[in-house]
């Protein structure tokens, strides 16, 4: 059986990770402050090995989790391989016919960070860098038709561009921001989900809205709405701006040269129209132009046709038409035989009312900034070799996976140890990242943190150290320090805050170690490809 995943499956998963970040709980984790080695005689670091999607490693990297950190819907977006226009090089235009269109250069950003899609080709290299912003697309002189589509804002910049990457983002118009009420009460109302693409500014309309209300507040999913209004449970809420004055007034200018743009190619009559026409096949004998029939699901399309050296060379698109899917073009007449050519279509909606679709957003990169210790969750006492994803985690409960679906800003994800009053030696006594070993028990694990205020050992275990639990009251050595401290004889081990075995792990990396210091901010950036 012959099959394929299609762009549109993967740009749809890339939407849905990117609406579950705004509407639920995603945080990015980090751990395994212990080496890169296969036993705990071992302390060298080796090169980290590539992660294998089994149930054992990706069970161990929950069990070296040091800490969480929730991520913001801002911290995500869709990004496409960067394209950077360069005079002298050569551009492939829009081909809706190209199996292999997202891996090639279709599009480009400029030294403005404007961002273009090609829509004809010159026949040779580009040497005029787009800059216009208009809504249809520009033909300059040196062959090449481009298609503004947006412009990065410096934000999206500083997070999601790179060498490789470069953000993309579509701005919502009525037809998109659509989302359910879960409580209304006045002016305030609470939706199903955060939405990013909704304003201030933006009208709201539904079957039960009364007057037509404005957006005053966003906060998360709370919104306040400029009169009262009696909303239930499930009523559908409608969000658009009343009219381009209203966007202008609550978009950056770069974000309304977008909307501009996307309203007046939804709104065209042109969508799904055929772009341009490629000659598979030239014919022989045409004394003339043969006439060029157009037939399809879509309607009012026309061409003509140009005849050299009795071969049909070009087919010049006269009217686009709109709502094709499906095109066969024919030629009749000419005095010839043979010719053949084939249609590229523009997307269903029209060229740019949906960039991340259109440009192949399904990768998503995450970027978010570790800064010192994040509230004392986040140890800065210690390195880290692993990077997480974990989607809905819970918080700990002494019933596995009983506890609510976390929702603070960082966790812990270390458990620790109880050292009593009066032992021998304290938690100060100990070295970060020694073997620990329980004389009782028989318990190993690697010191992650150590907590001086309460007088903890933060550890965790992994597969070079077992999973055996430390006993009450029994005496724990630093395998490196020496140290013996003795626990408390009644709850010396103390949970993580978050229940490391919930929720789902998205994405692991595994990497060289990274230092933390309570001055030093490191910068996240993950990029997933669906």
């Amino acid at each position: 059986m012959a099959a394929i995943i299609t762009s549109n499956f993967r740009t749809t998963n890339a939407k849905k990770l990117k609406q579950q970040v705004s509407s639920s709980s995603v945080y990015v984790g980090i751990g395994k402050s212990d080496v890169w080695s296969l036993t705990t005689s071992d302390t060298t670091d080796t090169t980290p090995f590539t992660p294998a999607d089994t149930l054992d490693q990706l069970g161990e990297a929950r069990s070296n989790l040091i800490g969480l950190k929730k991520i913001l819907g801002t911290e995500l977006a869709h990004v496409i391989p960067r394209h950077t226009w360069t005079s002298g090089s050569s551009y492939y235009a829009w081909d809706s016919n190209d199996a292999s269109i997202f891996d090639k250069a279709f599009y480009i950003i400029t030294s403005e960070f404007k961002v273009y899609k090609c829509i004809k080709a010159g026949g040779g290299a580009s040497s005029i860098q787009p800059t216009q912003t208009l809504t249809d697309p520009t033909a300059e002189s040196d062959g090449y038709t481009w298609k503004y589509m947006f412009t990065t804002g410096v934000e999206d910049a500083e997070k999601f561009l790179t060498n490789s990457y470069m953000p993309v983002k579509t701005i919502s118009l009525s037809s998109e921001a659509i989302v359910s009420v879960t409580t209304s009460s006045s002016t305030s109302v609470t939706l199903t989900e955060t939405v990013d693409e909704i304003k201030i500014g933006m009208t709201v309309s539904g079957a039960n809205v009364s007057g037509t209300p404005t957006v005053s507040a966003i906060k998360g999913s709370v919104l306040t709405l400029s009169t009262a209004q009696t909303l239930t449970a499930a009523d559908v809420l409608t969000f658009a701006y009343a009219a381009d004055a209203d966007a202008e007034a609550q978009l950056a200018e770069a974000d309304y040269a977008q909307y501009l743009n996307q309203k007046a190619s939804r709104d065209s009559s042109t969508a799904a129209g055929i772009e341009r026409a490629v000659v598979t096949a030239g014919g022989t004998g045409y004394t003339s132009a043969p006439t060029v029939t157009i037939t399809g699901d879509g309607s009012g399309a026309t061409a003509t046709a140009t005849v050299s050296a009795g071969a049909v060379t070009a087919v010049t698109i006269t009217n686009k038409g709109t709502n094709y899917r499906v095109v066969d073009i024919t030629f009749s007449g000419g005095g010839g035989s043979d010719a053949a050519a084939r249609a590229v279509l523009s997307p269903k909606a029209g060229h740019g009312v949906d960039p991340v679709s259109e440009l192949g957003g399904f990768f998503v990169s995450l970027n978010t900034k570790l800064d010192g210790n994040d509230g004392g969750d986040l140890t800065v006492g210690n390195d880290f070799r692993q990077i997480t994803l974990f989607s809905e985690p819970r918080v700990y409960n002494a019933t596995p996976l009983a506890g609510v679906i976390a929702s603070a800003d960082t966790l812990k994800g270390t458990s620790y140890l109880d050292i009593a009053s009066g032992s021998t030696d304290n938690a100060t006594d100990f070295t970060v990242d020694e073997l620990i070993v329980g004389q009782t028990s028989g318990a190993q694990a690697y010191v992650v943190e150590k907590d001086t205020v309460n007088n903890y050992l933060r550890y965790h275990q992994n597969d070079k150290t077992g999973y055996t639990a430390f006993s009450n009251g029994e005496d724990v050595v630093g395998q490196t320090s020496t140290s013996t401290a003795t626990l408390e004889s009644s709850n010396a081990v103390g949970a993580p805050e978050v229940d490391r075995m919930s929720g789902e792990i998205l994405f692991l990396e595994n990497r060289n170690p990274i230092s933390r210091t309570t001055t030093q901010i490191e910068d996240i950036k993950v990029i997933i490809e669906f």
